[in-house]
């Protein structure tokens, strides 16, 4: 942030030259005592002078340059940090991978794993409205249900109609569905995350083995007996987890995860994209300045 920090527009600075030399015009009018400096010792003027000792610090010229000052910075526009164009596309995408085995179909969870799984889907989608998502089911294989999309409801339409009885073959496919998953991503030349959704993990997996593995989460979805189990298994293989909840905080917390990326990601070299001016801020400040000017007797002195 400190490397990027610069003025929008730094020609306001030049501001600063005529209030110098105004502000110092000023104030040399306002000395009472620079005519006598040249000709009486300063030990004899400082005793001659009277009400020297009653002299405020803030002076209404100072207070004036002060704000001159504040102002020129402001006009300035500082900033560091560019602003995401609002027509940005949120190009992030998310594919998730469902465990669809006999195990899932246990009622630790309620009303089952399964269900409950197909209910945390639909709410994390809702929460990520308009961005891509893909839908991998595995069991002994892995198998692409639904290829990136925006439309959520066909996502949500597929994973509920998911069963044991329409896969293949039994087994533990995880391992297959984290390949599937990275070759959805590399086709679509998109950054995102994949998460998985399980009562298990086997033992084998390691998600960070290959370069090109995006993040994974892991969604517990097993009750708490099993809950430390499962997320040792998902911290050895290199994953983020998180325990289902009754309630939509699990979701919050995965989609606060999940990486995004814009597809106007902003730069100083493109064109369109402009940094944020903070000058505003620095209006609240000369706003609080100006209160002194409200009190009795505060006057620029100009000769």
């Amino acid at each position: 942030m400190i490397d990027a920090f610069h003025f929008i527009r730094p020609w306001w600075l030049l501001t600063l030259l005529p209030a110098t030399i105004l502000i110092w015009i000023i104030w040399r009018h306002q000395d009472s005592a620079r005519a006598w400096r040249n000709i009486m010792d300063p030990h004899l003027l400082s005793a001659l002078m009277t009400g020297q000792s009653t002299q405020k610090t803030i002076r209404p010229v100072t207070l004036m340059a002060t704000v001159w000052l504040i102002g020129s910075l402001a006009l300035a526009g500082p900033t560091w940090n560019l602003e995401p164009s609002p027509f940005a596309e949120d190009q992030a995408a998310l594919i998730i991978i469902l465990k669809v085995t006999g195990s899932m179909a246990e009622q630790d969870v309620q009303p089952s794993r399964a269900e409950r799984a197909v209910q945390k889907i639909h709410d994390l989608l809702k929460l990520r409205s308009g961005s891509r998502a893909a839908l991998i089911a595995y069991s002994g294989s892995a198998h692409l249900v639904m290829p990136l999309t925006k439309d959520a409801s066909i996502i949500n339409s597929f994973a509920a109609d998911l069963s044991p009885k329409i896969m293949p073959r039994e087994g533990d496919a995880a391992a297959e569905a984290l390949a599937l998953a990275n070759q959805q991503l590399e086709n679509a030349g998109l950054s995102g995350s994949i998460l998985f959704i399980a009562d298990s993990l086997p033992d084998s997996l390691n998600f960070t083995a290959e370069k090109n593995t995006a993040p994974v989460q892991v969604l517990g979805m097993i009750g708490n007996d099993g809950t430390e189990t499962l997320r040792s298994a998902s911290q050895k293989s290199g994953a983020t987890f998180t325990p289902v909840t009754v309630d939509d905080s699990d979701v919050k917390r995965l989609s606060k995860l999940v990486e995004t990326s814009f597809s106007a990601r902003p730069d100083e070299n493109e064109s369109g994209s402009h940094w944020q001016d903070r000058g505003w801020w620095l209006t609240i400040v000369i706003a609080g300045l100006g209160l002194w000017w409200f009190r009795p007797g505060w006057v620029i002195a100009w000769n």
